[in-house]
């Protein structure tokens, strides 16, 4: 599952992203509004977890803007308060579940998966093809033909953001985001090693990620084939 975290406090951030990324899912964690709006534009998520710090109003209002454009993710939010119109409030704006920080973080990563489970918004249940490749987001599993490849979680969401972004050229740092803890300092050319690992586990599939100068990495499929087609859930 691919999900967008939002909040202004760095702890707070990295207590909702660590777990979240721990439990296998691609994190995308951001600190405003702004740069969640960035985020959705460039990239799908199925889920938003949204810290509704205080004052909550810009943070409700963005949320009820979401609504209004017909933007139908599953969305949980979390306040430091459990009154009652915090809780209201939440959800009148489009919240899905709303809990109070802090959370656990094993509440946090079933509160996300239960909303998967109901299909909340507009969930992605269906497995993606690229080329000869299946990948199948729910069971976290790759497959050329029937052949199973087996990924690190690391390089599954290299592979993961790669595909959603098929035939876009993707910035080293949005890609090294997405593989680091939030407290871990990974180096600058740690993303090349991941790469070059994926990319000797895909030689042979038809599909390959290309180098793009001063920039970062594109996923190339077939040339008969230049597409991502979702294909419905894989048994």
């Amino acid at each position: 599952m691919k999900i967008l975290a939002i909040s202004g406090d760095d702890a707070r951030l990295g207590g909702l992203a660590i777990p979240l990324r721990e439990a296998g899912n691609f994190v995308e964690a951001v600190a405003d509004t702004s740069d969640a709006d960035a985020a959705l534009r460039a990239g799908h998520f199925d889920a938003i977890v949204l810290d509704l710090e205080p004052p909550a109003t810009e943070a409700l209002n963005w949320l009820r803007g979401l609504r209004e454009r017909r933007v139908r993710l599953a969305v949980l939010t979390l306040t430091r308060s459990d009154d009652v119109d915090s809780r209201i409030a939440a959800v009148q704006c489009g919240a899905d579940d709303h809990q109070v920080h802090p959370i656990d973080p094993r509440e946090l990563v079933a509160r996300c998966q239960a909303l998967m489970r109901r299909g909340a918004g507009s969930l992605r249940s269906e497995a993606i093809s690229c080329g000869e490749l299946v990948i199948d987001s729910r069971k976290r599993e790759v497959r050329h033909g029937s052949v199973p490849i087996s990924l690190t979680p690391r390089e599954w969401s290299i592979l993961e953001f790669l595909v959603t972004h098929v035939g876009t050229a993707v910035a080293k740092d949005r890609l090294l985001r997405a593989i680091a803890g939030w407290d871990e300092q990974l180096a600058p050319n740690a993303i090349e090693v991941y790469v070059s690992r994926l990319r000797g586990k895909l030689a042979g599939t038809g599909t390959r990620i290309s180098t793009v100068r001063a920039v970062g990495y594109r996923l190339e499929p077939p040339e008969e084939i230049a597409h991502v087609e979702r294909i419905g859930p894989v048994s």
